[in-house]
């Protein structure tokens, strides 16, 4: 959740979406869909979301 924090810290310090990306080093799609979310629904918005898929095969204290 840092990253996208640290998105919105940009966006409110006036950076352009573009300029963001190339900063962050991440894709000008994830930085429009992040000031999206934070715009519509607050900061909320940003905690990462459950993801489907095949569980870790990684006990919690290796992972």
């Amino acid at each position: 959740m840092r990253i996208r924090l640290l998105t919105i810290a940009h966006f409110q310090d006036g950076l352009s979406r573009t300029q963001i990306a190339n900063i962050l080093k991440i894709s000008r799609t994830s930085v429009n869909r992040w000031v999206s979310d934070f715009l519509s629904h607050g900061v909320h918005a940003l905690q990462e979301k459950h993801r489907s898929g095949r569980p870790s095969k990684l006990s919690a204290t290796q992972q």
